[in-house]
Formats: C-alpha cells, sequence, structure tokens
C-alpha cells in the first residue's frame, strides 16, 4: 500500500511499450463495484478470490505491466502465477514512508478504514511484517525511496530483457 507500485508500473509500461494493468482496476471492472465496497460487502476473503482470478487471467497476456495489490502475492497459488509468468518486484519503503504517503493519499484502503492515524504506523509495521516474506521471494526488490522512476525502470527492463523479454 502506498509503494508507488501503479505510479511505477505506468511509467515503466510506458517505457517498454507495453501494456499496463491494475489488478484492483481488473476487480473492480469484473465485480462492479471498488474494492472498498467488495471489502465491505463480501469481505475479505471473497476479495482475494477475485483478485486471484484476475491475476490468473491478466497473466496470460505478453508484453504487460501488472500492478498487484499489497496483498496478491501473500498466498503459494499467486506467487507461482506470477513466479511462472513474467518478472517480480518489490518496491520496498521503510514503514514511516509508507505512512507518510498514506497520510497524503485520497484512496480509501479497506485493511485501514478503521484505524485511526495515531495506529497507522503500528497497523503499517504488522501488515508488512506479515507479508515481508512473501515479498522477499522477489526477482528484483527495488529501494522505492533512493531509486527514481527513472531507475526502476532501468532495472526492471534488464531484468526482463535477461530473462528473454521482448522490449
Amino acid at each position: 500500500m502506498g509503494s508507488g507500485k501503479s505510479t511505477a508500473g505506468k511509467r515503466i509500461a510506458s517505457s517498454l511499450r507495453w501494456s499496463f494493468a491494475d489488478i484492483d482496476r481488473l476487480v473492480e471492472e469484473s465485480e462492479g463495484e471498488s474494492v472498498s465496497v467488495i471489502f465491505t460487502r463480501r469481505g475479505e476473503r471473497y476479495f482475494r478470490e477475485a483478485e486471484s482470478a484476475a491475476l490468473r487471467a491478466v497473466s496470460e497476456r505478453s508484453r504487460t505491466v501488472i500492478a498487484c495489490g499489497g496483498g496478491t502475492p501473500c498466498s503459494q497459488e499467486n506467487l507461482q502465477v506470477m513466479a511462472s509468468t513474467g518478472v517480480t518486484v518489490w518496491l520496498r519503503l521503510p514503514v514511516k514512508e509508507i505512512t507518510e504517503r498514506l497520510r497524503r493519499s485520497h484512496n480509501i484502503r479497506p485493511l485501514l478504514a478503521d484505524t485511526m492515524d495515531s495506529e497507522l504506523d503500528t497497523t503499517v509495521t504488522r501488515l508488512l511484517e506479515s507479508r515481508e516474506c512473501w515479498y522477499e521471494k522477489a526477482d528484483l526488490v527495488i529501494d522505492g525511496v533512493n531509486d527514481t522512476i527513472e531507475d526502476i525502470t532501468v532495472k526492471v527492463a534488464a531484468l526482463v530483457r535477461e530473462r528473454g523479454g521482448y522490449l
């Protein structure tokens, strides 16, 4: 959450002249509701199933940069789909940077809906700690604070080329 996955993904896709897809937007289109409404009406489990279905569908495309939600890689099935169909990247940020970005953001974050501002650092720390074991399996871990979008684009493109992707 707030790491810049969608922003970086769009820039990388543009640089590579590839398509861009955002898993959350695909779920919203498929379900006809926003992610926050899906969480509220149907729960996180339902959302995660819809998210997995969207990931499987979009992973069949070629030459597509995909921005996943923060919870997308947190299942063996999803991680296997991601690893077998592309290059995985973790935009790693410290908790303080994430929470600063979240405080400035106007996006609704269902997993933070009931979190008071004073509890945000603790909640994000807990969430990140529970997900890091999944994130660490990424093919490429990028410093989301010090690397510019241009740096990120160059690093991802180099790894895609190394893996045999056509740019």
